[in-house]
């Protein structure tokens, strides 16, 4: 061990120790870099960390992130969901495992509105999870759908993980968003599939709603006027964005527009749900700000001390393409047993993707790779986020052995379409070829 990976070591050790105490995530994050560099270059080094995160403070694109997240929070008021449950319960019902199935498609549907994970648990927890369990609905059915639909949030565009990723990473956000479109359809539809197959099998692990719930087929065309306040949403974020005719920060806008009309339409928007919906925007908006300034520190003297170059070095030794991206991978699990998905950007995208690129690799197609990852560390046990929001919102009944019980075949899809991803990049490089070569 060589005195130049002596900062890296400290940096480490100071992050892992803030982690282990509880310690905020964007001051562990400040703080180990500030004494790092305090002992290894000197005070000389504090305007160079100032500068890089005013630098990341005045992006243009960061303002697309809280109009993402007040579009969710104000569609998650709206009465969308509510209704968008009301025409998949009676749209697939009669098919067993008819509900879950509509579950993992409400969620897709709420993820393209939102752009953030957890609006899907939550709300399809405390709407669709008490429905199917008092239709006997086995747990696993009735959970896994919740949860992995759920962490599509997290891939589905208009993310704000893609958003932040494009940031960083600096290519077209808009290249992003239709590279994930792609393999968030591959997931939705496994999804579906495995919840068919196995209630086909096996009826009773989710049986069909009774005859006399159901409604006429006139009654479902009634329904049917739930998609498209949804579907209009949905297009006019990325359609414009795709068309050229808006950048991702001016369709946000329009996105957080089209939320507000939609309560409006559905008679929910009032004061109280506006002032709550700034509330809780800022109130998340701060959270990620805070934890990008404490990651701008963070990466800042990473680059400083050699770290990028030392890491980049030692893995391009290898010599070995798939040894490389099975340590990418491999570091992104153990990190997303302790860090949400902004923290791991920030941290391991600066690092990892010169050696993506060195590779001959495109970052759009990495994006796409990082986020899918990340979508299983928010499903995984232990420490998977989305599990404890469901968790949160869940009836008694269900116990964390159940949750955790419920997301191992969904994971198994997960690392399936990972792995398809990384073997076939055109999965997620073909449609953004198509859209922006018609521009």
């Amino acid at each position: 061990m060589t005195f130049e990976w002596l900062p890296i070591i400290v940096l480490v050790a100071g992050l892992m120790f803030g982690l282990i105490s509880g310690f905020p995530m964007a001051f562990t994050l400040g703080g180990s870099s500030i004494v790092a560099s305090w002992i290894f270059i000197g005070f000389d080094s504090l305007p160079y960390v100032a500068t890089n995160t005013f630098g990341m403070m005045t992006n243009v694109i960061l303002i697309a992130m809280p109009l993402f997240i007040f579009m969710a929070c104000v569609l998650e008021k709206s009465g969308v969901t509510h209704d968008l449950y009301n025409f998949m319960h009676q749209l697939l019902g009669s098919l067993n495992g008819g509900l879950a199935m509509g579950t993992i498609a409400i969620c897709a549907i709420i993820a393209a509105m939102s752009g953030v994970s957890t609006t899907g648990v939550v709300t399809m927890g405390i709407i669709a999870l008490p429905i199917m369990l008092k239709m006997k609905y086995d747990k696993s059915i009735a959970i896994g759908p919740i949860l992995a639909g759920g962490a599509l949030g997290l891939l589905i565009p208009p993310s704000v993980s893609l958003v932040i990723y494009g940031m960083i990473a600096r290519v077209s956000i808009g290249r992003l968003f239709a590279g994930a479109i792609i393999p968030g359809l591959i997931l939705v539809f496994l999804y579906m599939a495995y919840v068919g197959i196995r209630c086909y099998l096996n009826p009773s692990l989710g049986p069909a709603l009774p005859k006399e719930d159901r409604v006429p087929f006139i009654e479902k065309l009634k329904l049917a006027k739930s998609l498209v306040l949804p579907v209009l949403i949905i297009v006019s974020v990325l359609g414009s964005i795709f068309a050229g005719l808006a950048s991702p920060t001016e369709a946000a806008a329009v996105g957080a527009g089209g939320a507000v009309l939609s309560a409006a339409i559905n008679r929910r928007l009032s004061w109280d749900v506006l002032k709550d919906a700034c509330f809780r925007t800022m109130s998340i908006n701060g959270m990620i700000m805070w934890i990008l300034f404490g990651a701008a520190c963070f990466t800042s003297i990473f680059f400083r001390t050699g770290g990028q170059g030392l890491i980049g070095d030692m893995m391009l030794g290898l010599e070995n393409k798939w040894l490389i991206f099975g340590i990418i991978i491999a570091t992104l699990i153990v990190l997303g047993c302790f860090l949400d998905e902004i923290t791991q950007i920030m941290i391991t995208v600066p690092v990892f993707l010169p050696i993506i690129v060195h590779l001959g690799y495109d970052p759009v197609w990495f994006g796409v790779l990082f986020m899918t990852q990340v979508q299983m560390d928010y499903l995984t046990p232990p420490f998977g986020f989305t599990l404890f929001y469901l968790k949160g919102v869940a009836p008694p009944e269900v116990s964390m052995a159940d949750i955790y019980k419920s997301i191992m075949p969904f994971l198994c899809i997960q690392l399936f379409v990972l792995l398809l991803i990384l073997f076939f990049p055109q999965i997620v490089l073909w449609l953004p070829e198509e859209v922006f070569a018609l521009r």
